[in-house]
């Protein structure tokens, strides 16, 4: 925090002094009072495009500082009250102080006020919480996965690229009403390069509501792009480069096209990648009274390229039917060779050193299909049908060739492991929902859902010996699995005072799944059901406060990854494997906030029983081999508490802070002696951003991540400080950016594993060269105000359950 102060101030000094142009003036209610916090935006008069903005103080007073010549628009809005926008106006070389502008009050809700308004950073709704990307004055420079980071109860891991809310992982993406069907590492990577100019908001659903599938217990994060109105054509072309001791390369086009009743867009994006990427694993084993030592120092230097293509067109069948197509493609190739260095003390007098080669190739494709018609009966009533194909294929095969070396220099053996992976997923989806508004203060909502999916997981692992190949049969496996989904749900939204909602669902899932293995048939033969109930109840008081309370029960399903068997390689004695035996964990959530204008503080609760927990290890001391896997927790119980709050030191300098604290209980059930384990973990986000002359700003910002434990798991602390300037283009439409993360190279993914009864002691570190400097330069062109084209899917859950 001093770092960040330190540096802000700093850079008040630093600022050109020049004589530059100062709009200043005096925002009051209808009654005369002076109002705070309301949002001044200086826009131009062209395309409604932001330069500058400012908050009033507590004397309704605000400062539009280092103002260039030319016309602008003042705009001015507040919830609750009446837009102000000015008519065009002249800036000269004279500062100029407006006349005192009075704010009419508004009954409009705010979810029907103009995207052109600035909102405040934050709103809590009634069952979900709202970032307003574009009150941020600098995120048309940053990312969207930026601007997540800074959100409340959000964390993001950039060594496991996953991404957590309230200390849970398991979150699923939808962008638009639609989940994003990739896998979570390049969903990460997707939103680093992802501009945040063209978002609207992000919501963040901690607790989804009956009409979302119930699949996922840590909550949705919802992207929502811009939505226009006008026709013709619009398009964004955008780059980057960087460096973090190897180059990154990145590419996308976005181009829609609307007509009166047909719509196209295409996306494309690519992206290459070859950060590296280390890994150091040390474990300890007590044996016939000697604490034997493995350690192991993997690095990694791979490539990494992916291509993500969407196309879809939406026509106009009728005045009251729409029909929509939507097709995406995605490949993902990772490809490395590398050397691992393992050592294993035995005894005092006895050791053995294995160079291990790694030639690994992980390729990713998929192909998606969606059809989907919406009608609507009349402005009361509307029905919507999907129907989804999706196809996956994971490709893995790896080579291990291993050199013994007894004590100093003495070659023992060779040894040469082959390992091929397949894995071919097919999902079929259909979706019917209906929606009716029953009077102007309730309104219903009910749907059905259908899916199948079938997938196989072939591993082949071979070692070669005495040149002949001999098949391993403790890691070769074949698998198939078949699982049947059905659900229903209805809802109701009720509205009996206007300060008062109420909204409350009921879903039911059915499941069907069958694993089969050629030595046992019917491995796993589930067939069982789920009630998921939810409420969500808001009430607004007096001074623009409000408190909300929430209820709902939710899923977290295995991902096929998680169940299919296969094994990955750290060194010739720790493996990464599947496991076929998993559970689906069953979570009830309770959520508690209070909000006034920004400030906002949330209490949540929420019980899981069977949790799943990744990088859970198992000890074979006979063959001291170490596997870890994904598992089931007997329960995990977390208490959290969330807040918000911002500090405007001047109309040009803000700062943020989001924190978070979390104490969690759970309890292991799959080792003879299962340990009841507690933690308290905290986070904290601060964020300065600070508005420069000529167009220019800046955001230097610090994230910090206290120790955290999943199982037996325990996560060291971890934290970045970051710093970025922004230079926005405005002739040619152009935003222009560098940026450095992780400036200190704090940010590294470290952790440990104690369980004495089990035999088990070992820690490990992981760097994902998060510390990088990078170039991004986008450039918009064509009609900014066209309408998105939006074509619905059906598919969600079943995307994310292959992706996670």
């Amino acid at each position: 925090m001093k770092v960040l102060i330190f540096t802000g101030t700093f850079l008040l000094y630093a600022i050109n002094a020049e004589a530059q142009v100062i709009i200043t003036g005096t925002i009051l209610e209808e009654n005369g009072t002076p109002l705070p916090t309301a949002n001044v935006l200086l826009l131009h008069p062209s395309d409604s495009s932001l330069v500058k903005g400012a908050v009033t103080d507590h004397s309704g007073f605000y400062e539009l500082n280092n103002i260039d010549p030319g016309s602008y628009l003042l705009s001015v809005s507040m919830i609750g009250f009446q837009r102000y926008m000015s008519s065009v106006f002249e800036v000269n070389r004279e500062s100029i102080e407006f006349e005192e502008i009075t704010l009419q009050v508004s009954m409009e809700r705010m979810d029907e006020v103009g995207v052109t308004a600035r909102r405040p950073m934050f709103e809590q709704k009634i069952d979900r919480f709202v970032v307003n990307v574009q009150s941020s004055i600098t995120s048309s420079g940053s990312s969207v996965l930026q601007v997540l980071e800074k959100s409340p109860g959000i964390q993001i891991n950039r060594q496991s690229n996953t991404i957590s809310m309230s200390g849970k992982t398991g979150v699923r993406v939808m962008i638009n009403d639609k989940f994003v069907q990739l896998p979570i590492d390049a969903v990460v990577q997707m939103l680093d390069g992802m501009s945040a100019a063209n978002i609207e908001q992000i919501e963040l659903i901690t607790t989804p509501p009956a009409r979302y599938d119930a699949e996922g217990d840590a909550g949705i994060i919802h992207i929502k792009m811009k939505q226009f109105t006008e026709l013709g054509t619009a398009g964004t072309i955008g780059g980057n480069l960087g460096y973090n001791q190897a180059e990154t390369l990145g590419g996308n086009v976005n181009i829609s096209q609307r007509g009166n009743k047909l719509a196209l867009f295409l996306d494309y994006s690519i992206l290459f990648d070859r950060t590296e990427q280390i890994w150091f694993n040390e474990r300890f084993l007590l044996k016939d009274g000697f604490r034997e030592e493995i350690t192991s120092d993997n690095v990694r230097r791979p490539s990494t390229g992916v291509q993500n293509a969407r196309a879809g067109m939406e026509y106009q069948i009728g005045d009251k039917t729409t029909a929509g197509l939507l097709l995406t493609g995605y490949q993902r190739l990772w490809d490395t060779s590398d050397l691992s260095d393992n050592f294993a003390q035995f005894s005092p007098t006895s050791s053995l050193t294995t160079e291990m080669a790694v030639r690994e190739i992980n390729r990713w494709r998929s192909a998606f299909v969606n059809l989907s018609l919406d009608h609507a009966f009349n402005e009361n009533r509307s029905l919507n049908f999907d129907m989804d194909y999706l196809y996956y294929k994971n490709d893995n095969p790896s080579l291990y060739e291993n050199n013994f070396i007894e004590g100093d220099n003495t070659l023992l053996s060779r040894e040469r492991i082959d390992v091929s992976k397949e894995t071919p997923i097919h999902i079929r989806v259909s979706k019917l929902d209906y929606r009716q508004s029953l009077s102007d203060k309730f309104m219903v909502e009910t749907g059905v859902k259908g899916s199948l999916s079938e997938f196989s997981n072939r591993v082949g692992v071979s070692d070669l010996v005495e040149n002949t190949r001999v098949v391993n049969d403790t890691f070769t496996q074949d698998a198939d699995l078949s699982e049947k989904n059905a659900a229903v749900y209805l809802s109701g939204n009720w509205t009996p005072a206007e300060d008062l909602k109420i909204n409350t669902g009921l879903r039911f899932e059915y499941t069907d799944r069958f694993l089969s293995t050629p030595e046992t048939p019917g491995l796993v033969d589930v067939q069982d059901g789920h009630l998921f109930p939810s409420l969500f109840i808001q009430k607004k008081l007096q001074n623009e406060q409000s408190v909300g309370f929430s209820y709902a029960r939710r899923i977290t399903r295995p991902t096929f990854n998680d169940l299919a068997p296969f094994v990955f390689f750290v060194d010739p004695n720790t493996f990464l494997s599947g496991n076929s035996d998993l559970e689906p964990a069953i979570s009830d959530a309770l959520k508690l906030d209070y909000n006034h204008k920004q400030w906002l503080i949330s209490l949540q609760y929420s019980y899981t029983k069977d949790a799943i927990a990744p990088f859970q290890p198992a000890l074979n001391e006979s063959s001291n081999e170490q596997t870890y896997s994904t598992q089931n927790l007997s329960y995990y119980q977390s208490y959290a508490i969330n807040a918000s709050f911002p500090l405007f030191f001047s109309s040009w300098w803000e700062l943020r802070t989001n924190v978070t604290g979390t104490y969690q209980k759970s309890k292991t059930s799959h080792y003879d002696e299962n340990p009841v384990l507690d933690s308290f973990r905290y986070s904290a986000n601060v964020t300065n951003a600070i508005d420069l002359p000529r167009q220019f700003s800046i955001e230097i910002s610090g994230e910090y991540e206290s120790k955290s434990v999943w199982g037996i798991l325990e996560i060291r602390p971890m934290g970045s400080l970051n710093a970025g300037v922004q230079k926005r283009i405005a002739s040619s439409s152009g935003t222009l950016r560098l940026s450095v993360d992780d400036i200190f190279q704090t940010d590294l993914f470290r952790g440990n594993t104690a369980l004495p009864g089990e035999n088990i002691d070992s820690k490990f570190l992981y760097d994902n060269k998060v510390r990088n400097i990078k170039l991004t330069f986008t450039w918009n062109f064509g009609n900014s105000k066209i309408e998105s084209v939006d074509v619905s899917s059906g598919s969600e859950e079943e995307q994310g359950r292959v992706t996670n």
